[in-house]
C-alpha cells in the first residue's frame, strides 16, 4: 500500500530505536529529520539561576580566562627565547654589544669632557679665592696699622697732658685754692653766655658778651 517511498519511512521510523533485551534503547534521529509537529510551538523556559550562582560561574569563567591567557602568554614566551637561540637572534645580540660599546665610548668621552670643564673652572674659582684672600689680608694689615698709629698719636698726646704727680699734690691743691673756677653759666634769648654764678647782665657791655657760635 505504501509502496517504495512508504517503505523508507518504515525504515526511518524503526530504525529510530533499538531493542536490546527487551529494553528499548533510543538513538538519534537523523540530522535531515524535521522537529516535530509537538515541538513546533513548545517555548522552553529560561533557567532561573540564583544571583550567588551567577557570582560563582563568573569568578569560574573569569578564572579561567586568567589562567588560559597565562597559559598562552608563557608558551609566547618560550617560543621567542627558542627563536632568540637563532641565527637572527644571535646578530641582534651582537648589533646590542656594538652599540653598547659605542655608547659607552661616547660617555667615557663626554665625562673627559666635563672633568676638564670642571677642572677650569675649579682653577678659576681658586685663583678668584687666593685673590680675595690676598685683598682682605692687605686690607686688614692696613687697618691694623692705622689702629697701631692711632693709638700712638692717643698715648702721644696722653703723655703731653700734664697729670698730677705724687710729689707735686700739695702745690696742685694751693693753686686750685688760688684760682677757683666756675662751670655754671646762663643763655638769654638771644644767644649770649653769662658765665660765673654770680655774674650780673648788667655789668657786662654788649659788646663784650661772648655769644654761641650759630655754626
Amino acid at each position: 500500500m505504501f509502496g517504495s517511498s512508504g517503505s523508507r519511512v518504515l525504515n526511518v521510523i524503526n530504525i529510530s530505536y533499538l531493542q536490546s533485551r527487551s529494553k528499548r534503547v533510543w538513538v538519534r534521529k537523523p540530522l535531515g529529520s524535521p522537529m516535530a509537529k509537538s515541538k513546533i510551538f513548545r517555548i522552553t523556559p529560561k533557567p532561573v539561576i540564583p544571583e550567588d550562582e551567577k557570582a560563582e560561574i563568573k569568578r569560574l569563567f573569569d578564572n579561567y580566562k586568567n589562567s588560559m591567557k597565562s597559559i598562552r602568554q608563557y608558551f609566547f614566551e618560550q617560543s621567542l627565547k627558542q627563536a632568540e637561540s637563532g641565527e637572527v637572534a644571535q646578530m641582534k645580540h651582537r648589533l646590542e654589544d656594538q652599540e653598547h660599546e659605542r655608547l659607552m665610548e661616547e660617555n667615557r668621552l663626554e665625562n673627559e669632557k666635563t672633568a676638564m670643564v670642571r677642572e677650569e673652572r675649579l682653577k678659576i674659582q681658586a685663583e678668584n679665592t687666593q685673590r680675595n684672600v690676598l685683598a682682605s689680608l692687605i686690607k686688614k694689615e692696613g687697618e691694623a696699622k692705622q689702629h697701631e698709629i692711632q693709638i700712638e698719636d692717643f698715648l702721644t698726646k696722653q703723655m703731653s697732658t700734664p697729670f698730677i704727680q705724687p710729689e707735686n699734690i700739695e702745690k696742685a691743691i694751693e693753686d686750685a685754692l688760688a684760682n677757683p673756677v666756675n662751670f655754671n653759666f646762663a643763655l638769654d634769648l638771644d644767644g649770649y653766655v653769662y658765665r660765673g654764678k654770680d655774674t650780673s647782665i648788667d655789668t657786662i657791655p654788649e659788646e663784650k658778651r661772648e655769644r654761641l657760635n650759630s655754626n
